[in-house]
């Protein structure tokens, strides 16, 4: 299998995505004092059993 140019650009960019989330993660998670991905696991897991959907609804609608 050989990468081709437009392979290469599109990893580029899917590294520069990924780049993108996990500085947004991280930055969520200095602002909270996170110090874990199961720190936040365990601050979303209420929200998300006492939420009314509209923010099930909203996350759905984001990652579409």
């Amino acid at each position: 299998m050989d990468l081709q140019k437009d392979d290469i650009v599109k990893i580029a960019e899917g590294l520069r995505l990924i780049e993108e989330g996990v500085e947004l993660i991280q930055g969520v998670m200095r602002e909270k004092n996170f110090k874990s991905i199961k720190d936040i696991a365990e601050s979303l897991i209420p929200v998300f059993k006492v939420d009314d959907d509209s923010l099930t609804d909203s996350i759905i609608n984001r990652l579409e």
